[in-house]
């Protein structure tokens, strides 16, 4: 066999991670033809009982997916990936499924030799991929490996069984008590909440609630609560057991709007749920049980432990936590593990505040180059982000590198870095693409707030002119409260020559839009659906820079007004703290809004715009027009925004088979009874 060298090797290092029970990384360099001869080889030699191939190939014993398809093989198992980087690679993919690596498995790295323009994602994986045993294809010598001693048996699911028991002490114990587990990815966590779960159930007829950011998050929980408890029953998010009791998933949302009956409380990736919500969790239900990731590959815990487990030492001193620290899949110091949080940043760390206040504190733009080439830069930042924000990810990181967009300020007091602002620049659109984002025929990436902003207001002057989205922000933990994220925010404004305005979307409390408000933003639009697991609305703001903005002034009064009209049905939820912030906010009312008005309603029939940002508008048309419409026309148009009947009760009185096709024949009424009366 030509590469007999290279299958010896491959065959040595399998032997090698079987005996370690650790997870070993390995690049073939040589031509594509090369490569899939070896693979194939390979596979021959050894078998897999799960092989994976990640990227454009395919190998005739393993299941091929995209970088992208791989995120939803997070909680399964494998024994060997091959990941081609010269398809479109995609990080948080790449981190999910490098976890479903078992110990003794192997990951082939096919390197890309494809370097893109100002994109130095390439360079960073290439330094990354040194430490990983490379086989050269034009190296046709055997290496040599020298094997490791196995290592002595013991009990990887020691600390899972422990979690168990303390999940069962919640129910059988003390009320007010809460507990809370933590572990990185890979430990059990879901799968201890879900076997407890199943075998209190298999012997009581206990309820028990499960809450999560969203269902995904709890498949690997409700596999194993079916399994412990003996349930068949197919239905997702759903275990029941012969004696009468049963597990069922609540959104957190709904779990606070009502009290809920249940006799524990479960909530997995508590992280992911603002504190607010938390801490009303605590108050309502009295045995509950929170687990979290704390480096993991959807986001990071690390917030949620600062915070939150203070906030339970005062409000619930008996609380009690469990940190599971045993691998489940690979054994300990495993150096796929190690390299993977280098690699993607997701153990990054932030640094202790600076001892020494008088230091003065610079705001300082960092070049994507920069921080490539240097990864420290990058890591401090990093840092901030990953702690301050749940959602950050490897693919974060990967933007960071590749977006041009993408602009990185870093507050920097000495050597120490203090605060991070991530920005997103947008807007410059041509006129052309405008026309047909106005109809909802387009909407360019990577525009948000503009394009939201021109469908909004039948106005393309949002989108015309350069801006700058605020992405994320974020003040070391022990120096918030200081003052340091307002002064970031004005040394930004100050620092911005080519932009015409300073954006940013978020969800909405009363806490954070006083922080934007009392930093000269102002609010433009309210979005219509809750966050499942925040219930919280998005508001888009901004602020000016250099001169004032003629579109501002009807963006804040359409605001007001859309509000006064939502309130009562899709914004129902809205805290009222929110509510008066909001209204409190609103513009005048320029002479020339009735004109954008129409122009509005002009736009959504021919689908642009949207339902809700137009209700108010048909409303006011159509009281206008009353004295020349015959009323049995436009039941449809006064039902959807005089009774502000819901799209499920128009389709049971008109016969429509759903919100598409009630919503089609509203637009054709609104045409033909109050545009066409004009």
């Amino acid at each position: 066999m030509s590469h007999h060298p290279h299958l010896q090797t491959l065959v040595s290092l399998k032997l090698n991670a079987s005996q370690s029970m650790h997870r070993c990384g390995v690049v073939l360099d040589g031509s594509r033809e090369w490569q899939l001869e070896l693979l194939e080889a390979f596979g021959a030699a050894v078998e897999h009982h799960r092989a994976l191939i990640i990227g454009n190939d395919s190998l005739s014993y393993g299941e091929s997916l995209t970088f992208k398809q791989a995120r939803q093989k997070l909680g399964q198992e494998s024994d060997l990936i091959v990941a081609d980087l010269s398809s479109p690679f995609d990080a948080n993919g790449f981190t999910a499924v490098s976890g479903t690596l078992k110990g003794g498995g192997i990951l082939i790295v096919l390197p890309s030799s494809k370097h893109e323009g100002d994109s130095y994602s390439p360079l960073w994986l290439e330094r990354a991929l040194k430490s990983f045993h490379c086989i050269k294809q034009n190296v046709d010598t055997f290496s040599e490996i020298k094997q490791v001693e196995p290592l002595e048996s013991f009990d990887r699911y020691e600390q899972q069984q422990q979690a168990i028991q303390a999940i069962s002490r919640v129910l059988s114990g003390h009320r007010k008590r809460p507990l809370v587990i933590t572990a990185d990815r890979g430990r059990g966590k879901s799968a201890a909440l879900g076997m407890a779960a199943g075998q209190i159930i298999k012997g009581e007829t206990k309820k028990i609630l499960v809450t999560a950011p969203n269902t995904q998050s709890v498949k690997t929980l409700f596999e194993h609560a079916k399994s412990a408890s003996g349930c068949s029953n197919p239905k997702p998010n759903t275990a029941s057991s012969i004696e009468g009791g049963s597990v069922e998933f609540i959104a957190p949302d709904e779990l606070l709007r009502e009290q809920q009956a249940c006799d524990l409380l479960l909530v997995d990736e508590a992280a992911a749920i603002p504190l607010p919500i938390l801490k009303s969790i605590v108050e309502r239900y009295h045995r509950v049980c929170f687990a979290t990731t704390v480096h993991g590959y959807e986001g990071c815990g690390r917030g949620f432990g600062i915070k939150f487990e203070a906030w339970l030492s005062e409000h619930r001193p008996g609380w009690n936590s469990v940190k599971l620290t045993q691998p489940i899949r690979w054994n300990p110091d495993d150096p796929m593990e190690a390299w993977l949080f280098d690699t993607f940043l997701l153990d990054a760390e932030i640094e202790s505040a600076p001892q020494d206040t008088d230091l003065t504190i610079h705001l300082k733009k960092v070049a994507a180059d920069s921080y490539a080439r240097s990864p420290d830069i990058l890591r401090k930042g990093f840092g901030l982000l990953v702690n301050a924000h749940y959602q950050t990810t490897p693919n974060d990181l990967f933007q960071l590198l590749d977006d041009p967009n993408i602009v990185f300020y870093q507050a920097l007091q000495g050597e120490h870095v203090v605060g991070v602002i991530v920005g997103y620049l947008e807007g410059g659109l041509e006129e052309s693409i405008l026309a047909d984002v106005q109809l909802g025929r387009r909407r360019p990436a990577g525009h948000m707030v503009p394009v939201s902003l021109v469908s909004q207001l039948a106005d393309n002057a949002p989108a015309r002119v350069k801006s700058l989205r605020i992405m994320r922000i974020a003040v070391h933990p022990d120096l918030q409260g200081h003052g340091i994220g307002g002064w970031m925010l004005s040394q930004l404004s100050e620092k911005q020559t080519d932009v015409e305005y300073l954006s940013t979307s978020f969800g909405v409390t009363g806490e954070l839009a006083n922080f934007w408000v009392s930093n000269h933003f102002q609010s433009v639009h309210l979005g219509s659906k809750q966050d499942q697991a925040s219930g919280c609305f998005s508001v888009t703001m901004v602020k000016p820079l250099n001169h004032s903005l003629s579109w501002l002034d009807g963006a804040r009064h359409q605001l007001r007004e859309g509000l006064l009209d939502t309130a009562s049905d899709i914004h129902r939820n809205l805290s009222s703290d929110v509510l008066m912030q909001l209204l409190s906010e609103g513009g005048v009312n320029p002479s020339e809004q009735q004109d954008c008005h129409l122009r509005v309603l002009e736009n959504y029939v021919q689908g642009g715009a949207s339902f809700e940002g137009t209700r108010s508008k048909v409303r006011e048309l159509l009281l206008l027009n009353l004295h020349r419409i015959e009323f049995e026309k436009v039941t449809l148009i006064s039902g959807l925004v005089i009774k502000k009947l819901s799209w499920s009760d128009v389709c049971k009185n008109h016969g429509f088979t759903g919100r598409k096709q009630a919503e089609a024949n509203y637009r054709e009424a609104i045409q033909e009874h109050l545009l066409s009366t004009r």
